[in-house]
């Protein structure tokens, strides 16, 4: 299992915080399962 860093703005850290709750995960339970759903439907950004 890899361990990384993320840095993230004060606002969002809370809104992420707060759907974690919300979605009774941890905040890393929640973003493994957030990164899983996007990476597994293949979804890619829109960038120019």
């Amino acid at each position: 299992m890899q361990k990384i860093t993320v840095r993230l703005p004060d606002e969002l850290n809370e809104q992420l915080k707060a759907a974690a709750a919300a979605d009774d995960r941890s905040v890393n339970s929640y973003l493994v399962a957030l990164i899983r759903r996007t990476v597994g439907a293949g979804e890619t950004t829109n960038r120019p």
